[in-house]
């Protein structure tokens, strides 16, 4: 059995191509798959979801993702999910910031799944 058997996940990234890649490799595992195109509507996901794992991408076209962290985890305490940030910045600021509002776990895009996967089990568990 898939550490993210049953597992709900919700991706909350403004392109269609990356939300595909990860709801196949997601389900593949055996995951609870949701995706959001924009801050606004990840946010409403994730109060009617109740994710385990949120994966953000901090380039969203309605507001930044370093932006909808702390809210993220600040209107779901008790059972907040975990958030691993999956963005084109790689500087050393913007992951120091991320992790300082909240994200578990932090992957550059362009990503290897096998890298992702990685971070997704070590921030689950």
């Amino acid at each position: 059995m898939s550490f993210l058997e049953n597992a709900k996940i919700l991706v909350i990234d403004d392109t269609p191509s990356i939300r595909t890649f990860l709801r196949i490799s997601m389900t593949d595992y055996g995951a609870i798959f949701h995706e959001a195109a924009t801050a606004g509507e990840g946010q409403s996901l994730c109060l009617s979801e109740k994710p385990d794992l949120v994966i953000l991408d901090l380039g969203l076209p309605d507001r930044d993702g370093l932006d909808l962290l702390p809210e993220i985890v600040g209107r779901t305490k008790g059972d907040a999910p975990k958030i691993v940030v999956l963005s084109v910045r790689s500087d050393r600021k913007t992951r120091e910031l991320a992790y300082a509002r909240g994200a578990s776990g932090y992957v550059t895009k362009p990503f290897i799944m096998d890298d992702l996967i990685e971070t997704i089990e070590h921030v689950l568990h």
